[in-house]
C-alpha cells in the first residue's frame, strides 16, 4: 500500500500532467481524484464518493449560481451593456483617456449585475474596444483596460466567486458580498486613475477629441440605464434588509430581468430568450462540472489528512503570520497562471481555510482576499480567461497586445492585495455594519 504522501504527490503530478496536454480541468480534477481515492482507500472509497458528490451539487447556495448567470446573460441580451458604455461616456469624456475610464465604469456596473467576469468582458469589449481603436487609442491600452476591469465581477456583488467559497466554508454569503463592495470599488478606482494619468503622461495612447456633451444629454443618457441599476439596487437591497437571502433574491431577479428587458428595452424574442438559456445552461453546466470534479479531488485530500498537515505545518513555522499570508498569495499567483480561478478556489479553499483559523484570521477576510488575488488568474497568459475572451469579441487585436496591455493591472491589483493585508477592515467593516 502507497503512503498518503505518495500518493498525493503522484495525483498532483497527474493533474499537472492532464492540464500541460490541455485536458479539460474537470477531467483533469476529477480523474486526478479517482485515481487517488482509489489508492487510499480502494473501491471502499469508490462507492461511497456518488452519494457525497451529490450532497455538495445540492448544497442551498450553490442554487443561485445559474440564476445569477441567467440574470446576467437576460441583461447581456438586452444591450443594457451599450446603454452603461454610452451613458458611462458622456460623464468622463473630458478626463483625459476618458473612454478607457468609461470602459472601467461600465464594466463595474455590469459586474454587479453577472458576476461572472467573461460575461462583462465580452459585453462591453465588443462595444468599448472597437470604439477606442477608431478614436486612435492604442490596442494594448484599450484592450487592457475591458479586460482587468472585466474581473471586477469577481468581486463585485453578486458574485460568483463569493458563493462557491461560502458553498466549501459555510461562510454568510451576504457578509461576504458585503465585504468584496469595498475593495472592488477601490479597484476600480485606482484603474480609473491609472488610465488617466497614463493618457495625461502619454496623450498618444489614447487622444482626446474633445467631444462635449451637456448637462441635459447626462441625464437624459441615465434614463436607459435606470432599469438596470434598480434591478441591482432590488437584488441587493432584499438580501441586506433581510427580506431574501442571496439564493431567494437571485430568484427573483432572474424573473425581474425578464420583466426589464421585455417592458423597457422591448427587445425580448423568442430567439434572445433560446439563446440566453442555452448560454446559461452551458456556463452553469461547466461551473457545476468543475465543482464537482474539484469536490473529488479535496476528497482524496481529505482523506490524506492534507488539510491537517498543512495546518501544522503553517502553524509551526517560527515567522509572522503576515508573513505566512504574503507566501500563500505569492504561490497563488504562480497556481493562478496556470489554472483557471474557479477551480484553483475550489482546490485551495478547504486546505487553507483552517490553516487560517488556526493562525487567527478572519476567514471572511481571508474569502476576500483571496478573491482579489484571483483576480489575477484571469489577466495572467496562459490561463487568463478573459484574455481570450477579449481576443474573440475583437479578433483583429494581437494576443501580445492584449498581454501587455493588462500588465500594469496586475500591480494594481497587487496594491489592493497589500491595503487588504494590512487594513483588513476594507473587507470587513462593511458585513460588520450591515449586521
Amino acid at each position: 500500500m502507497l503512503s498518503e504522501t505518495v500518493v498525493v504527490i503522484l495525483a498532483v503530478v497527474l493533474l499537472v500532467a492532464l492540464i500541460v496536454i490541455r485536458a479539460s480541468i474537470f477531467v483533469a480534477l476529477g480523474l486526478s481524484g479517482v485515481v487517488g481515492l482509489f489508492a487510499l482507500g480502494g473501491f471502499a472509497e469508490l462507492e461511497l464518493l456518488p452519494l457525497a458528490l451529490v450532497t455538495q451539487l445540492q448544497n442551498y447556495t450553490l442554487v443561485a449560481a445559474p440564476l445569477y448567470i441567467l440574470l446576467g446573460e437576460v441583461l447581456a441580451v438586452s444591450g443594457v451593456g451599450r446603454d452603461l458604455f454610452g451613458t458611462a461616456y458622456r460623464w468622463f469624456n473630458r478626463v483625459p483617456g476618458g473612454l478607457g475610464v468609461s470602459a472601467i465604469g461600465s464594466s463595474t456596473m455590469f459586474g454587479a449585475m453577472s458576476g461572472v467576469s467573461i460575461s462583462s468582458v465580452a459585453v462591453i469589449g465588443r462595444m468599448a474596444v472597437p470604439e477606442m481603436l477608431d478614436r486612435g487609442y492604442k490596442p494594448a491600452f484599450a484592450s487592457g483596460s475591458v479586460a482587468a476591469s472585466g474581473a471586477l465581477a469577481m468581486l463585485i456583488p453578486p458574485s460568483l466567486m463569493f458563493l462557491l467559497y461560502s458553498s466549501i466554508t459555510g461562510e454568510n454569503v451576504a457578509a461576504l458580498f458585503a465585504g468584496g463592495i469595498a475593495p472592488g470599488l477601490l479597484l476600480a478606482a485606482l484603474m480609473a486613475c491609472y488610465v488617466v494619468v497614463r493618457a495625461r503622461l502619454a496623450p498618444h495612447n489614447a487622444p482626446n477629441h474633445g467631444e462635449r456633451f451637456s448637462w441635459g444629454e447626462r441625464l437624459r443618457s441615465l434614463r436607459r440605464i435606470l432599469p438596470a441599476l434598480l434591478l441591482i439596487a432590488l437584488v441587493l437591497g432584499s438580501i441586506y434588509t433581510g427580506l431574501a437571502t442571496p439564493t431567494e433574491a437571485a430568484a427573483v431577479g432572474a424573473l425581474l430581468s425578464f420583466v426589464i428587458v421585455g417592458v423597457f428595452y422591448r427587445n425580448l424574442t423568442w430567439s434572445s430568450c433560446r439563446r440566453i438559456l442555452i448560454s446559461t445552461v452551458q456556463v452553469s453546466a461547466t461551473i457545476l462540472a468543475i465543482v464537482g470534479a474539484a469536490f473529488v479531488f479535496t476528497q482524496m485530500l481529505v482523506l490524506a489528512d492534507v488539510p491537517a498537515t498543512v495546518s501544522e505545518f503553517v502553524v509551526g513555522l517560527d515567522v509572522s503570520p503576515y508573513v505566512v499570508i504574503a507566501g500563500i498569495m505569492l504561490v497563488l499567483v504562480v497556481l493562478g497562471c496556470l489554472v483557471d480561478a474557479a477551480s484553483l478556489l475550489l482546490v485551495v479553499t478547504p486546505i487553507l481555510v483552517p490553516a487560517i483559523e488556526e493562525l487567527g484570521f478572519d476567514p471572511l477576510w481571508f474569502g476576500v482576499l483571496l478573491v482579489v488575488n484571483l483576480e489575477m488568474a484571469v489577466i495572467t497568459p496562459p490561463v487568463g480567461l478573459n484574455l481570450y475572451t477579449m481576443k474573440s469579441v475583437v479578433p483583429q487585436l494581437d494576443l501580445k497586445d492584449i498581454f501587455r496591455g493588462v500588465l500594469p493591472y496586475l500591480l494594481i491589483v497587487t496594491l489592493v492585495l497589500i491595503a487588504l493585508i494590512v487594513f483588513p477592515g476594507l473587507a470587513t467593516f462593511l458585513p460588520e455594519v450591515l449586521g
